[in-house]
């Protein structure tokens, strides 16, 4: 992973551990000292790549609150921490009420379900699923439980959509959507009760709600208490009932996660497909505001959408809600300076609120800055839709904030400074789970199994078929149009691969029977840099996924003991692996990393074949089969240049570049290493990432510091890109 991404996964780790009291972990420990409801959800997600136990025993502490009626409480009060923050017990006063818990104390609230989805996280990601088999059938009922509730009380009309009934509710505490909702409480019509807030502290005020907003949150506890907690009566005198696609979309969310639970239990799960089903077309049907291509929030006391476009609004991605043309608008609309675009600069994405907007505060808690668990979501939304170019990049964001500038509660999205409460848990253990999902390991030693024995000598791929009946000048260009087709319809933006669908189509069939045509195919034929340039390099990326298909790989190449050196075409009589069109053409016959020698030896005929000179673009452009690759591209002869020049911007701009100002350092990809000679050396390195850096800070940063800069490398995911 890099010596400080292991090291800032360390601190991560020691922050939960600091958090950690026996039974659950404080979201941090000056100004939350209580569990809450869904940061022990996304903090289960953390500890489940490392710590299975304080992840069960978090979600067990969290729902020994849960009521009667089956609600989970927003907070589960610790009593030996009273009195360091409001509103405690003794102003919810939920005690005593019919549906509230004997002897736990709790507010009368909830927030997103995010729980199952935690619950399968735990599952997936345990050392030995088995044994957490016995906390899925405690835990799976009173998932369902929750929910029942939610969808019973919180949607007796059966609309697929469930409201909350408090700010508090939504996980977004003092939005701007929030605004002309709660300014149709008349405070001067109302009783509010004395009380002193306890979340200033050494706070400065423009980073936390104003009392304006405060008293309007008193207001709406203290007529839940006076109602009893009856969710009946609730309905009836509530002013707020909401609608929303961050609380709906979590919901979703959760629902696929119930129903897989309940495929690994082999319980039912005709509930939560219906569950699922209903709110996902709700959702679109309902909170789309089509006008402006966004999701909004739906105010059910006056019938209407609001017109507060907020983060919240991406999250039907998340859930898989959004159609694709919706899709589509919204990421139109994410992929924009309101939420800072990619390779804008300047800036980090995705702040909680349209930047352009009147109303836009960089500092003030959730009505501009970034925070991690929202972006979290979305980044794994714009995954589910293909927007993965997007998604890498709020991943880059969710690992250089915290390298950067600490585990803050939340984030600048100008300059990146931390607000809010330091060592804050959700923080760290999402950065965990990020890392851990960003580059993840497949081990260093080969995996021999099945096929190594099949490559004991090449393995040729265009032999034995018949060829296309294609003039030999015009093989290029159909075979460059079929692999275009093939790449249109397989491949995602960011290169991810379906492997299966390519082998069963019939582009795939018809690319073979023209790669089948290489065998007696004039090279000489190819004119120019440009036609040279593109032909090698879509053929390389091209041979490498007929070499997964054709030895049916299944996680990585590692899978097969030099598959880049085996794995040939027969091009002009001459056989041509990954490795020869890589070092021995693209390259101008250079020396492959860690060997002795140049690719092609003296007398080597296919040197006639090689590059004048090696163009350093080509390492983001060729495609290796695995996660830490570039992503593959179509190339053309006519906007080689430009194609190149994009596809290098993408990669420095990627997760796979993170810039620290702060301890004057570069954390790179391992291509940079293994090629240090194609950049310059060390300093060409360097100069090469300065010049494609888009943001003008870190440009200037390794422009001034360029000879104090420590280089440091990330670790390379063979992982199969599919």
């Amino acid at each position: 992973m890099g010596e400080t991404i292991e090291k800032k996964i360390k601190k991560a780790k020691s922050i939960l551990a600091g958090n950690w009291t026996g039974a659950y972990t404080m979201p941090a420990r000056r100004l939350y000292p209580h569990q809450w409801n869904w940061d022990s959800g996304f903090v289960a997600i953390g500890y489940s790549h490392y710590n299975t136990d304080h992840a069960v025993l978090e979600l067990k502490s969290l729902f020994s609150g849960q009521w009667h009626n089956g609600m989970l409480p927003q907070i589960v009060f610790n009593e030996e921490r009273l009195g360091q923050y409001f509103p405690e017990p003794d102003f919810w006063q939920t005690e005593g009420t019919k549906n509230a818990p004997a002897g736990v104390l709790t507010s009368g609230i909830t927030m997103p379900p995010i729980h199952a989805l935690a619950v399968l996280k735990v599952f997936e990601n345990a050392r030995r699923p088995a044994e957490v088999k016995p906390f899925l059938q405690w835990i799976y009922p009173k998932l369902l439980a929750f929910h029942r509730y939610l969808y019973r009380e919180r949607d007796p009309e059966g609309t697929g959509l469930v409201y909350i009934r408090h700010p508090w509710e939504s996980g977004m505490d003092n939005s701007p959507m929030w605004d002309m909702v709660l300014k149709k409480i008349d405070l001067k019509k109302a009783e509010l009760p004395p009380y002193e807030r306890r979340d200033l502290g050494s706070e400065t005020p423009e980073t936390r709600p104003g009392d304006e907003h405060y008293d309007r949150f008193v207001y709406l506890v203290d007529l839940f208490r006076r109602l009893g907690y009856d969710e009946k009566a609730i309905r009836k005198e509530c002013p707020f009932l909401i609608y929303g696609p961050l609380f709906n979309s979590v919901l979703a969310a959760s629902n696929e996660a119930l129903i897989k639970l309940s495929h690994i239990l082999k319980r039912p799960s005709q509930e939560p497909q219906e569950w699922f089903d209903a709110t996902n077309t709700a959702i679109r049907k309902t909170l789309y505001h089509g006008e402006h291509g966004m999701f909004d929030f739906y105010d059910l006391t006056e019938k209407r959408l609001l017109d507060v476009d907020t983060a919240a609004g991406f999250l039907p991605l998340f859930s898989g809600s959004a159609t694709i043309e919706q899709a589509s608008r919204l990421y139109d609309y994410l992929n924009s300076k309101s939420f800072c675009a990619l390779h804008q600069g300047s800036c980090f994405s995705i702040p909680n609120y349209d930047r352009e907007k009147e109303g836009f505060e960089r500092r003030n808690y959730w009505r501009g800055p970034i925070w991690i668990n929202i972006n979290w979501m979305i980044m794994q939304g714009l995954r589910r839709y293909g927007f993965v170019q997007k998604s890498d990049s709020v991943a880059k964001d969710i690992l250089e904030l915290p390298v950067r500038f600490g585990f803050y509660e939340y984030y600048d999205s100008f300059d990146g400074r931390g607000y809010g409460s330091e060592n804050f848990s959700w923080t760290a253990a999402l950065f965990i789970d990020t890392a851990y999902e960003t580059f993840k390991k497949t081990g260093e030693r080969p995996l021999l199994a099945r096929i190594t024995g099949r490559l004991r000598g090449d393995y040729v791929l265009n032999d034995g078929i018949e060829a296309a009946d294609v003039a030999g000048e015009k093989l290029p260009q159909l075979m460059l149009s079929t692999i275009k087709d093939i790449k249109s319809e397989y491949y995602t933006d960011r290169g991810i691969v379906d492997y299966d669908a390519i082998k069963k189509s019939i582009e795939f069939k018809e690319y073979k029977k023209i790669a089948a045509g290489l065998r007696d195919f004039d090279l000489k034929a190819l004119q120019g840099e440009r036609e040279k340039l593109a032909f090698w390099i879509d053929l390389y990326n091209t041979i490498v996924v007929d070499g997964i298909i054709a030895l049916d790989i299944k996680s990585s190449v590692k899978e097969v003991l030099g598959f880049f050196t085996r794995v040939k075409y027969i091009i002009a009589g001459h056989g041509f692996s990954p490795d020869d069109i890589e070092h021995g053409i693209l390259r101008a016959n250079a020396r492959p990393p860690m060997h002795a020698f140049r690719q092609f030896n003296p007398f080597d005929a296919r040197k006639a074949f090689a590059l004048d000179s090696v163009d350093p673009r080509i390492h983001f452009a060729l495609v290796c089969g695995s996660r830490s690759c570039a992503p593959i591209k179509f190339y053309t002869p006519e906007n080689i240049d430009d194609e190149l020049e994009t596809a290098t911007i993408n990669f420095v701009n990627s997760s796979e570049v993170i810039v620290v100002p702060e301890e004057k350092k570069i954390i790179i990809s391992m291509i940079f290493k293994w090629y240090e000679r194609d950049f310059g050396g060390r300093d060409g390195v360097i100069d090469f990432i300065g010049k494609y850096i888009v943001d003008e800070g870190k440009r200037g940063f390794v422009a001034r510091e360029k000879g104090n800069i420590k280089i440091e490398y990330l670790y390379y995911d063979w992982n199969l890109n599919k």
